[in-house]
C-alpha cells in the first residue's frame, strides 16, 4: 500500500498558498509548513485536522528526505534556519517552483525539478504578487466611481486560485512527477472590455448589497459573456513580436497531459470566471 505523501510548502503568505493548504487538508497527506506558520494553521484548521486524514507538521520536526515533495510558491526567500546545510539539495527530493507570469522574473532552473508559470490568476485575497496589475487599477477606478480604462488590446486567460490549487494537489498526491516546465492559465481568452463589463456589474451589485439600495439594473440577469474555449496545444509561428507573444495563450498541454495520466480528467477549470472575479473584487471593496 502506498504511503501518504509528504508535502512541504514554502511561501504561504499568498492566496495560492492558502488555497493549496485548504485543498491538501482534504487529502491523507502529511503537510509540512514552516514553524512560524504551524501554530497558526493548527488553530485555523483545527476542525479539518480533527475529522480529516491529513496531518500537519512543523518543518523543524520533519526535515527534507528522499521521496518528499517541496513546493515553493512565489518569489521567496524560501530557506529556513531549520533546514540542513544541504538546503534543498537532497537526493530524491522533488523541488517545484511556481511563480506568476506577469512579473517576468527569470530564474536559474538548474536546481529545480519543475518550474511552473501561472498566468492571469484571480486570487481570493488582495495579493500584489499574484494579482495582475491591471486588476488593481480597475478596482481602484471602480471604487473612485470612475470608468475603468482599457490598456492596449492584451487579452487575459483568467483562472481561479481554487482550480490551480486543485490541479497541483492532484499531481502532488499522485506518483507522477511534475513536468520540468509547465504553464497554467484558464482556457478562455477574455478581452479587457469583457472583463471590465463583468467587474463593473459585480462591483455595482456588491455596493448595492452593502447599502441595500438595489435598482432594477442590479437584479436583472447579466448576459453570459461570449467566450470561446481554445485548443490546449499552442504552436506559435516564429519569430513572434512581443505584442504577438503577449496575445498567445500559454501552452496547456503539459498540465493537461499529466492530469489526464493521473485520473483521466485533464485540465478542466471548474470555477466560473464570474465567480472567481467576485471572489477577487471583494478584497478591494472597503
Amino acid at each position: 500500500m502506498r504511503q501518504a505523501p509528504v508535502i512541504h510548502l514554502r511561501g504561504l503568505d499568498s492566496s495560492i498558498g492558502l488555497a493549496l493548504v485548504e485543498r491538501i487538508l482534504r487529502t491523507s497527506a502529511h503537510l509540512v509548513v514552516p514553524r512560524e506558520k504551524f501554530h497558526e494553521m493548527s488553530l485555523r484548521y483545527a476542525t479539518e485536522l480533527e475529522y480529516g486524514e491529513c496531518e500537519i507538521h512543523a518543518a523543524d520536526e520533519v526535515p527534507f528526505a528522499s521521496g518528499h515533495r517541496l513546493m515553493l510558491i512565489g518569489l521567496g526567500p524560501f530557506d529556513k534556519p531549520s533546514d540542513s546545510d544541504d538546503g534543498f539539495e537532497i537526493d530524491g527530493l522533488e523541488v517545484i517552483l511556481t511563480m506568476p507570469a506577469h512579473l517576468g522574473v527569470e530564474v536559474d532552473t538548474e536546481w529545480l525539478d519543475s518550474h511552473i508559470i501561472v498566468h492571469d490568476l484571480l486570487p481570493r485575497m488582495k495579493d500584489l504578487t499574484w494579482s495582475t496589475p491591471l486588476f488593481g487599477q480597475w478596482m481602484a477606478q471602480l471604487n473612485a466611481q470612475e470608468i475603468p480604462l482599457v490598456h492596449g488590446d492584451t487579452e487575459h486567460w483568467w483562472v481561479s486560485d481554487i482550480d490551480v490549487a486543485d490541479a497541483f494537489v492532484r499531481i502532488l498526491m499522485s506518483e507522477e512527477p511534475f513536468p520540468s516546465k509547465m504553464k497554467v492559465s484558464g482556457r478562455r481568452a477574455w478581452g479587457q472590455s469583457q472583463t471590465i463589463e463583468e467587474l463593473s456589474l459585480l462591483h455595482a451589485r456588491t455596493m448595492a448589497g452593502k447599502t441595500g439600495d438595489f435598482g432594477i439594473e442590479h437584479l436583472t440577469a447579466a448576459p453570459t459573456p461570449s467566450i470561446e474555449v481554445q485548443s490546449l496545444i499552442v504552436e506559435p509561428s516564429t519569430p513572434m513580436s512581443r505584442q504577438e507573444n503577449s496575445q498567445q495563450r500559454p501552452d496547456l498541454s503539459p498540465i493537461h497531459d499529466v492530469l489526464h495520466r493521473i485520473d483521466g480528467d485533464g485540465w478542466r477549470p471548474l470555477v466560473p470566471i464570474r465567480t472567481a472575479l467576485m471572489h477577487s473584487l471583494v478584497e478591494y471593496i472597503e
